[in-house]
């Protein structure tokens, strides 16, 4: 018995640790050999991308809007657990004008999470017109405050409801029944992902700190969504129900 209550409370700390973790953020300017200026409504992209495969990291790119000219500077916020994953990491970066891509860099600038440096990232000039391919969001999950219902099969516990909203710009914020978090998505089709969740650090009853953290580790295993009326059920990779939810009406 006291060896079950041991592991349980060491899994509850793990996961209150990992809901609470501090996010790294990466600095760094981004510039190109040509001597041209960048047309008006030109943005950036910046993102981390797994080495060798290139493969993008959930909650670690962000676009933004272009202010002068290069160096850009840029300060891109990890929202991920891939600085203690132990993999290799490298910086991406692409100059757009609406959906198509002026400047990028074809080989990810290497980043060192442990200890991250500003890093320079060279981008050339893209001969022709290059499409970005937008993902297809769901637009009823957008601009919608969702009240989670279950976590895992469990009805939620307190009197403040735990909440779920993703933003335009795939911010994901809400209520986690104690603490306050944000956290970015990532939608096409009907897959889901979140990326680690930042929190605030209020303390509350054991009860609603394991409920948090159960919410927590729940909404960084969601793989996929079903979405029907006012009613939303986050899945894991098996389609299991992880986290239950319904539209706020109010």
């Amino acid at each position: 018995m006291l060896k079950n209550l041991l592991a349980l409370v060491s899994i509850f700390l793990a996961m209150t640790a990992l809901a609470h973790a501090d996010h790294l953020t990466i600095t760094g300017e981004v510039l190109y050999r040509e001597r041209i200026a960048l047309p008006p409504g030109a943005t950036l992209y910046v993102g981390l991308v797994a080495l060798p495969s290139g493969r993008p990291v959930v909650g670690a790119g962000a676009a933004i809007p272009v202010k002068g000219q290069v160096p850009l500077q840029f300060a891109l916020n990890i929202q991920s657990d891939a600085a203690t994953s132990g993999g290799t990491f490298g910086v991406v970066a692409e100059i757009r004008v609406g959906l198509s891509v002026l400047f990028r860099n074809s080989v990810a600038v290497p980043v060192n999470l442990a200890a991250p440096a500003p890093v320079v990232v060279l981008v050339t000039r893209q001969e022709g017109e290059v499409v970005v391919s937008e993902p297809v969001i769901d637009s009823a999950l957008i601009g919608t405050i969702w009240h989670v219902t279950s976590i895992s099969g469990s009805p939620v516990l307190g009197e403040n409801p735990l909440t779920l909203t993703i933003a335009p710009d795939l911010r994901a914020d809400g209520h986690a029944g104690c603490n306050d978090y944000f956290t970015q998505a990532s939608i096409e089709g009907e897959t889901l992902r979140f990326g680690l969740a930042a929190a605030t650090r209020k303390a509350c009853s054991p009860q609603l700190m394991a409920q948090e953290a159960a919410f927590f580790a729940a909404l960084s295993a969601v793989a996929a969504y079903e979405q029907a009326e006012d009613i939303l059920r986050l899945l894991d990779a098996a389609q299991i129900p992880l986290i239950g939810l319904v539209r706020n009406k109010e």
